[in-house]
């Protein structure tokens, strides 16, 4: 049976994320199909013996693209469609991680199932859960959720990740890198959660303005960011201790200069929009973006001392305004 979503702006969103799955999926196919070796040289895997077999998986892909368009533009029927996606988004990483342990993928491979899979979870989840008391209490907790796990992500940056980003010389930071290689992508397993944490907040704040297309590209501004994100930190996963010096420049380019930038920008228009009751409140609000500002500037520029300052003045100011926020936006 089909049905209807209450909310214009989370329908909006909705379309917003079925297209991007969409894009994704066509675009992946399209990829497979052309250049058939592509994947492998871009991981630096041996090339397939059977090509085919890979182009024929890029079909597949591309099917799939083809069905999350239909939901992007059907909602009212597009249940099957994102449950059968994310069923396969949930095999799919425990199928990588079985073909790592065995020694049949590299690590570094989990850029595909970062992007193909773990970034769609939560709106796959929560689009199946919409017209359920599930579903509004999931969505009411977005402000906690965020202050939370950007708390623990702060927390395992200072107290796992620092001895491989701040230490000044390269070998031990490398080294450090090769003897905890778990701790390692589980801390940035945690930045990734707290982009999704991050930008669901946003769809949230979105919700709870009156101009809702502002308020939708402001949640697309922040979409972009997790793809920045994601690429960085699939970077600082699968391809350390390798090129130590280049991946985490690239990587800090992506994450604290792009996508740092562009939750920024998201921030400041839904700031714009927001009629928030105390000027303290607002002024609190406008010290976070500025925090913002300032890392994105010290990451472009490879400023380390800046970098760790910023980031902590951010945090320090984030987390407890994004807690702050369930009673501050209604």
């Amino acid at each position: 049976m089909p049905f209807r979503i209450d909310d214009p702006f989370r329908g909006r969103l909705y379309r917003l994320i079925f297209g991007l799955a969409a894009a994704y999926n066509i675009g992946l196919g399209l990829w497979a199909v052309l250049t058939p070796r592509g994947f492998f040289d871009l991981f630096r895997l041996a090339p397939p013996r059977y090509p085919a077999i890979w182009s024929t998986l890029g079909m597949v892909l591309g099917l799939y693209g083809l069905l999350y368009a239909y939901a992007a533009l059907h909602l009212d029927w597009a249940r099957p469609v994102v449950a059968v996606g994310l069923a396969g988004k949930i095999l799919g990483p425990i199928g990588w991680m079985l073909a790592v342990h065995a020694g049949e993928l590299p690590v570094r491979t989990f850029a595909l199932i970062a992007f193909d899979d773990i970034v769609w979870w939560l709106p796959f989840a929560l689009f199946l859960l919409e017209g359920t008391q599930a579903g509004a209490r999931l969505r009411a907790l977005a402000p906690q959720a965020c202050a939370g796990v950007n708390l623990l992500a702060a927390a395992a940056l200072l107290l796992v990740l620092s001895p491989g980003l701040t230490v000044a010389a390269l070998a031990p930071r490398a080294a450090y890198v090769v003897d905890h290689p778990l701790a390692w992508r589980l801390g940035w397993g945690v930045w990734i959660a707290a982009a999704l944490t991050l930008v669901a907040f946003y769809g949230w704040w979105g919700a709870r303005v009156q101009n809702s297309k502002v308020a939708t590209i402001a949640v697309g501004i922040a979409v972009a960011g997790i793809a920045c994100d994601v690429s960085a930190e699939s970077l600082l996963i699968g391809w350390l201790p390798a090129n130590f010096e280049a991946t985490t420049r690239l990587a800090t380019v992506l994450t604290g200069g792009a996508a740092n930038g562009l939750y920024t920008v998201a921030g400041i228009v839904l700031t714009l929009i927001t009629p928030f009751r105390s000027a303290g409140f607002r002024a609190w609000t406008w010290a976070v973006w500025v925090a913002g500002v300032f890392l994105s500037a010290f990451a472009l520029a490879g400023w380390t001392v800046g970098i760790a300052l910023s980031t902590a003045v951010l945090f320090i100011l984030f987390c407890p305004w994004a807690y702050a926020m369930r009673w501050r936006v209604r």
